[in-house]
């Protein structure tokens, strides 16, 4: 059986993720926050009162890594937790005004970052990258969907 690691599409998304990972760290290293931590705040921050199951519905992360997070980012001054009004067993997130203006300055930062990731591209190169992407990720979500229902 032949098997060329370097054409698996698995692989290759995998090494680019770890890669642009790495290297959008750097550039938001001098925020004292990593990626995971951005993806955060900006979901927050672009939707008030978001729940901490939405949270991590919106960002595809484990809501036990997320609590953990929101932790750090409450300590940190960047998030608030406050009891819904309607059902006090539901705690709504929202950005602090510190969070607000990082979200500001970092908005230009993944622009950039984005924008270096596609260099090169046409806009319709770009779109379709996209499209493709989450079609890999429908079909790796229906596998998962049916799997789960054996």
């Amino acid at each position: 059986m032949k098997f060329d690691m370097d054409h698996s599409l698995g692989f290759v998304l995998n090494k680019t993720s770890l890669f642009s990972k790495a290297s959008f760290n750097r550039q938001i290293k001098k925020f004292d926050i990593s990626p995971e931590q951005w993806g955060l705040i900006f979901r927050v921050a672009e939707k008030n009162g978001l729940t901490q199951k939405e949270l991590s519905d919106s960002t595809y992360k484990d809501q036990a890594n997320i609590t953990r997070s929101i932790d750090r980012l409450e300590k940190k001054g960047l998030l608030k937790r406050i009891a819904n009004e309607s059902d006090r067993r539901i705690i709504n997130l929202y950005p602090t005004d510190e969070a607000i203006r990082l979200v500001e300055k970092i908005i230009p930062v993944s622009i950039l970052f984005n924008k270096r990731l596609t260099k090169g591209f046409t806009q319709e190169e770009h779109e379709m990258l996209l499209a493709l992407l989450k079609k890999v990720y429908t079909n790796l979500e229906e596998k998962d969907i049916n799997e789960s229902k054996k």
